[in-house]
């Protein structure tokens, strides 16, 4: 077991780990179940299934209905929620710090006791699938994922986390139990907490709560896939809508602490907020667009460093051009120490205003123990953010965007003829 001032941990018998950070004046309290795989441990035959077992956790279980199990969530005034990547799974509940045995019941409710009824998986194939259209049918949505297919080409990195048609149309109730007891034991389970109560009581309830059996032999081993090779292509999907929609790919790194806060200060300062030179200049001078912003993705042995854009077809070669012509400057002046420092002010800001969430704090220890299977402090983050310099900086800068050619993928109606006029060359 180990411990500190801000932050427990502990392993149970099962293989279980167990998170704490306290919140001393907090009146609310995060609980997370994160499952340590996501879409990215899929067979070929299996696309989509964490995403559909996401839904199907919130249906029926040995002792509660679905709509019990919201409603005894939300007549508290509680969050019940869960979310599916590609590297993980997560579920979790937000709730005022009095109701912390019933967040810990319901998470051990649903996560352990699914009874993946047949009536239960034919409604859900109907509601993934509506949930797939409605993604399609959103331009600024289906874009990032037309983006993510192009760019990582046949990688499972480029497959739709929530399936095709035909695989969710394909799940059966045998086919999905032996998915569940593949993915979903203790060992495989992170547990992560904050708020404002005892280490010892988040002790007594995860063992009163999940105190379930580990298959024998069977430990956590995320699938680790090799690092794809990007496509630096251009690709347009033709539709009859208003926005011509822009992803734009370069270089990125897989998630280390210390590329994680190098990359997130290059991306606050080049498309980051209203201050940002992207925004800056496309928007504020041009007025090209209305939305502009850049955002890395972080990933066990890939990343990618990606820029968005939605404006009109008329406009969308100028735009391209004149993001093209930021990057060419960038590379040619590098970054000044104004904006680093101003870059480093943003992120110290933000942790602090965000360590002030316990389900923000929850996330956090959560994530930190699956990708780097230790806690770093906030202390240790801002020290790490503010060690950052000048060259660092511009080095990263200059790894991301020194290539050929960037990936292009945009969404709208335009002829291929003109698409192929926009560059994706500096």
């Amino acid at each position: 077991m180990a411990t500190s001032d801000e932050f427990k941990r502990a392993v149970l018998p099962n293989g279980l780990t167990i998170l704490f950070q306290p919140m001393k004046h907090a009146a609310s309290m995060g609980v997370g179940l994160f499952v340590k795989e996501g879409s990215l441990a899929e067979t070929k035959s299996e696309l989509g299934y964490f995403h559909f077992l996401e839904h199907m956790l919130f249906k029926d279980s040995e002792s509660r209905t679905s709509k019990q199990i919201a409603a005894e969530v939300e007549r508290v005034g509680g969050i019940l929620n869960g979310s599916t990547s590609r590297e993980y799974t997560q579920y979790y509940v937000i709730a005022i710090k009095d109701k912390a045995e019933l967040a810990f019941d319901i998470l051990s409710d649903m996560i352990y006791r699914p009874l993946l009824k047949e009536d239960d998986i034919k409604t859900e194939k109907g509601v993934v699938i509506e949930e797939m259209r409605s993604y399609e049918d959103a331009p600024d949505d289906f874009v990032y994922d037309y983006y993510f297919r192009n760019i990582f080409n046949t990688s499972p990195y480029g497959r739709d986390i929530i399936g095709t048609k035909e695989s969710v149309t394909g799940v059966t109730r045998s086919s999905l139990g032996k998915f569940y007891k593949k993915h979903y034991f203790p060992a495989n389970m992170v547990l992560s907490v904050s708020g404002n109560f005892k280490w010892e009581e988040v002790l007594r309830l995860a063992k009163k709560y999940f105190p379930f059996e580990n298959p024998k032999g069977k430990v956590s081993a995320p699938v680790s896939i090799a690092s794809p090779k990007k496509q630096y292509t251009k690709h347009l999907e033709r539709r009859k809508i208003e926005q011509f929609n822009i992803m734009l790919g370069a270089r990125g790194v897989p998630r280390s602490f210390k590329d994680v806060t190098v990359t997130q200060l290059m991306s606050t300062i080049l498309g980051g907020g209203m201050a940002s030179r992207l925004f800056q200049n496309i928007r504020e001078k041009e007025g090209l667009c209305y939305s502009i912003y850049s955002f890395p993705s972080f990933y066990r042995t890939t990343g990618l460093f990606s820029i968005s854009c939605a404006t009109s077809k008329e406009k969308a070669n100028k735009c391209v051009s004149l993001i093209l012509k930021e990057i060419d400057i960038l590379l040619k002046e590098g970054f000044s120490k104004r904006e680093l420092e101003d870059a480093k002010s943003n992120q110290l800001g933000g942790m602090a205003i965000g360590y002030e969430l316990p389900e923000n704090r929850m996330n956090n220890i959560g994530l930190q123990e699956i990708y780097f299977g230790k806690y770093y402090s906030l202390k240790e983050r801002m020290a790490a953010l503010k060690s950052v310099d000048l060259d660092e900086l511009n080095e990263r800068m200059r790894y991301t965007f020194t290539l050929p050619s960037f990936h292009l993928s945009c969404v709208g109606d335009m002829k291929d003829s003109e698409f192929q006029k926009i560059p994706n060359t500096l």
